[in-house]
């Protein structure tokens, strides 16, 4: 019988506090919460009417106010993980901005040594992407995640990214943060693509990014979907979000055929488990139902994560063979 796997390389620890989880946080901190798990269910999940982006983007307060002591980024963290591997995750990339943790006194470095404890407590293989985010306030703060992103590059962090309201805070307006992050040889990906339009995919493309975050507007310019195919660009799809967020008013307009069509590396994630209610593996059965994917293209999708992947050759390696063991 066949093993299902998967693999989340588009992942925010924020967004995905279930309610085992937050209910353990607030043990932790002290913090009273409903009784009644679908009342907290409501608080950690967005509701079927989202309006957009900014309103999908409420729901990480709550969630946040949970994690700003070392012991709940670690312990949270730590159980994140364990509910990916038991789930049958075999990797995953876990996002999340450092400078939203300081509400009680952390500094970003102790923020990221605790969600390195966590994640090293853990038995999935994987790793953190720090998150900057836009806004007008943020230089510093980004400056700083960045540089902490070099200090524990390959110690527990694999990429930056950035990420907040992409439509109100453009990509190219942190040309220069990117600049540096290349100077300093720090990976990253950018969120783009998703509430804003293909241009800001263009403008992350100049940056460097190696990978997009969404992306999956890039679908209204012909030719810069064939740009991310020539330079072997992963998009970091995650549908369900994508339809929250009204990027699209229906999964059955989802470009993934398209795309797949026209050669661009395509991964498949879960944005926010809690917040979109959903995994890795709900959102590649979605597509696989919706468009008839054969296992075939399944398997190619997962490798495709792979290939992606912000990992050593050696992992690389191990975790192919782990996706065909799958199949066989």
């Amino acid at each position: 019988m066949r093993k299902e796997i998967s693999i989340d390389l588009h992942l925010h620890f924020d967004g995905s506090l279930s309610i085992t989880n937050a209910r353990e946080l607030a043990a932790l901190e002290g913090v009273a919460l409903p009784e009644d798990d679908n009342e907290l269910k409501v608080a950690l999940t967005v509701s079927p009417d989202c309006k957009d982006l900014g309103e999908y983007l409420t729901k990480f307060a709550f969630p946040l106010s949970l994690l700003q002591s070392e012991a709940a980024i670690e312990q949270g963290m730590y159980t994140l993980c364990r509910e990916l591997d038991a789930e049958g995750c075999i990797y995953a990339e876990i996002r999340f901005a450092p400078q939203l943790h300081l509400d009680k006194g952390l500094d970003q470095k102790k923020v990221v040594e605790a969600a390195i404890r966590g994640f090293k407590r853990s038995a999935i293989d994987g790793g953190l992407i720090l998150c900057c985010m836009r806004g007008d306030d943020k230089a510093a703060l980004n400056e700083t995640t960045l540089e902490i992103a070099r200090e524990y590059l390959g110690k527990g962090v694999v990429a930056l990214d950035l990420a907040g309201n992409e439509a109100g805070f453009p990509t190219d307006s942190f040309a220069s943060l990117f600049a540096r992050a290349r100077e300093l040889q720090v990976p990253f990906t950018i969120h783009a693509g998703e509430a804003d339009c293909a241009e800001s995919v263009r403008s992350a493309l100049a940056m460097g990014a190696s990978r997009i975050g969404h992306g999956v507007r890039s679908i209204e310019d012909p030719a810069l979907v064939e740009i991310l195919a020539k330079n072997h660009i992963a998009l970091e799809l995650c549908p369900i979000s994508n339809i929250q967020t009204t990027v699209f008013d229906d999964i059955s307009e989802y470009p993934i055929r398209q795309f797949l069509k026209a050669g661009v590396a395509v991964t498949v994630n879960s944005d926010n488990r809690s917040v979109s209610a959903t995994t890795a593996r709900q959102e590649m059965l979605l597509l696989k139902n919706t468009f008839a994917l054969t296992d075939e293209e399944e398997k190619a999708l997962l490798h495709s994560s792979v290939d992606a992947a912000f990992a050593s050759e050696e992992l690389k390696k191990k975790l192919h063979e782990r996706v065909e063991e799958s199949f066989s």
